[in-house]
């Protein structure tokens, strides 16, 4: 049951950012790039679809259980920053991700269970 519920939790947070790689890809980052040009980026363009990469790669890792220490602890990490640099006024969208952080370092303590490519 223990596996199964790992498998669960794996498949749901890392399809969600699975999910928004992609639409970053897609074209999605045009509602990033304003919201990164007004922090003073210099290349918000670039930097949108180094995100939607990172959140693709991301999700996949946590997905297929490899190495899910590292990417839960980043993926974990990465939930904070965008809580806290992104989301700081609206606080619905920071207290998910700050929930989404939890799972993630969760996910990192336990392991990627039996069910993963990568089983410990």
């Amino acid at each position: 049951m223990f596996d199964f519920a790992i498998l669960l939790a794996r498949l749901i947070m890392g399809g969600a950012f699975i999910v928004w790689g992609v639409m970053k890809l897609r074209g999605g980052e045009a509602k990033l790039v304003p919201v990164l040009s007004a922090m003073g980026v210099p290349d918000a363009k670039a930097l949108a679809y180094m995100v939607g990469a990172c959140e693709l790669i991301g999700g996949i890792g946590v997905v297929i259980g490899w190495p899910l220490t590292l990417f839960g602890v980043l993926l974990g990490l990465w939930c904070v920053v965008t809580a806290l640099v992104a989301h700081k006024n609206d606080i619905n969208q920071l207290l998910a991700h700050i929930a989404l952080c939890g799972g993630f370092f969760a996910l990192a303590a336990a392991g990627p269970g039996s069910f993963a490519l990568f089983a410990g």
